[in-house]
């Protein structure tokens, strides 16, 4: 039963607005199939494309989770909010929100498998996962109901293993998509498959049960409802969505899946019909790896292999032939592969996005120069990403700019000490509330620190005094 003609499972106008296609995807669809002189058909799985190769380079990216599984991080303490893009690397537009992360979490049921398949690369048991944007994660314990249904999953993260500040040396082969358990919304969200079970239908028998499903517990990131950066998203690993322009409230958000980030309709049957070759753009798909050529492989081999670089840095390094000239250029000058590995991949990769490398006011000496800055000391890796942005505006040189703002770390412990104790003083019943057993205000305090130093404070020598002066 369809509720209506603008049901989103209805191959009318008003049907594929709610469901969210764009005009522009309509319009190359019928520019892609063009006009006939005798009654033919057309796979629809054209019009899919045509909806997906048009969102794929427009929509801002979030985390959402379909079928919730819990994850408990014993060994992180407090909360953090985590900087990510909208948009990947390889689409030329800009912005970015934070993601909330704490020590419980969702992950998706089906990117947690007790005994996994060959060629499984997610959460396992044995196997440690990357969770997108954030840290490197490992099962511990598995906590099941009577009937041996998975409810929790205990794990431990790697403080070093960072998005973009990986040191860890920990090679994994998967990211998965999660959402903060504390502050992830709770939306309702609509899968649409086909009307028909067949393609060519004779009548309502042919009708599919199961082309609506509505899962009314989704959990999705807050910036995604708070922001609405747009009306239309990819839902990482999961599809493209768009809120429902009739049933959509701030109080119950509503989303429609458009489309899949593949077909998978001709997985489901047992004859599938030639469609006719659609040349694609030579633009990356999420969810759609292509294979890599043979020298992406090399370069993909060597940077994991030889260069420790884990496998999301060196994925990305290795595809695209400009940050790998740049990474290798640089990485001539210093001999920190991973630190430099991290800067390229992220800020670097950033400013490619439009430009091409002799357009840079940079060059990769420069950066081996900054990376090198990071690796002594001498400033910190949030210093660096401001005198990063100095570097793209003007061209000078990192040492040039750190001297003349005054950039330079503090590490030495009789300049930090007093700030400490102005911190503390400050801050009487926290210092209490610590001594008393609240273990977590730690990272309050090194913040207060940190703050007060405007972020010069070397993080490593603040976080060891706070914690020395607080249990004296």
């Amino acid at each position: 039963k369809v509720s209506g003609w603008d049901d989103p499972r209805l191959p009318t106008i008003a049907g594929y607005k709610r469901r969210g296609y764009t005009p522009e995807s309509i319009l190359n669809f019928c520019d892609g199939i063009g006009i006939a002189k005798a009654n033919s058909m057309v796979d629809v799985a054209q019009l899919e494309f045509a909806i997906r190769n048009d969102v794929n380079t427009k929509v801002p990216r979030g985390l959402a989770e379909l079928d919730p599984l819990k994850v408990t991080i014993t060994n992180y303490e407090g909360s953090e909010e985590i900087d990510a893009p909208y948009y990947p690397h390889d689409v030329p537009k800009e912005g970015s929100r934070k993601i909330p992360f704490s020590n419980e979490i969702y992950i998706e049921q089906d990117d947690f498998n007790e005994n996994p398949p060959k060629g499984y690369y997610r959460l396992t048991p044995e196997q440690p996962v990357r969770l997108r944007h954030a840290y490197i994660i490992t099962c511990k314990e598995v906590i099941k109901d009577a009937e041996g249904n998975v409810l929790e999953i205990k794990a431990e993260y790697h403080p070093d293993s960072k998005s973009g500040e990986d040191t860890s040396g920990i090679k994994v082969k998967s990211a998965i998509q999660w959402v903060d358990a504390k502050e992830a919304k709770k939306v309702e969200v609509r899968v649409y498959d086909r009307l028909f079970k067949d393609e060519a239908p004779e009548g309502l028998e042919d009708l599919n049960p199961n082309s609506l499903e509505i899962i009314e517990n989704a959990l999705i990131e807050p910036a995604v409802i708070s922001e609405k950066p747009d009306e239309r998203f990819q839902f990482e690993r999961q599809g493209y969505f768009y809120a429902d322009p009739v049933d959509y409230t701030d109080e119950k958000p509503v989303f429609n899946k458009i489309v899949g980030l593949k077909d998978s309709w001709g997985k489901k049957k047992k004859v599938q019909k030639a469609v006719p070759k659609v040349v694609e753009k030579k633009v990356q798909i999420d969810g759609e790896v292509a294979p890599m050529t043979e020298a992406e492989q090399a370069l993909f081999d060597k940077y994991t292999n030889e260069l420790k670089l884990n496998s999301e840095v060196a994925n990305t390094l290795a595809r695209d032939a400009q940050l790998s000239a740049f990474y290798e250029e640089a990485l001539a000058e210093v001999n920190t592969p991973v630190t430099l590995a991290n800067m390229v991949s992220n800020e670097v990769a950033r400013e490619l996005k439009e430009k091409e490398l002799s357009e840079l006011k940079f060059s990769p000496q420069q950066v081996a120069e900054l990376v090198q800055m990071v690796d002594d000391e001498t400033i910190s890796t949030k210093i660096a990403k401001q005198v990063f942005e100095e570097m793209v505006k003007n061209g000078d040189k990192p040492k040039q700019i750190v001297e003349s703002k005054g950039l330079v770390q503090i590490s030495d412990p009789a300049v930090i000490a007093p700030i400490i104790d102005e911190v503390m003083a400050k801050n009487p019943e926290n210092v209490e509330k610590f001594r008393a057993g609240n273990t977590k205000l730690l990272g309050f305090f090194v913040g207060q620190v940190l703050k007060a130093t405007q972020g010069k404070g070397n993080p490593k020598v603040v976080n060891s005094l706070v914690a020395e002066k607080l249990k004296s």
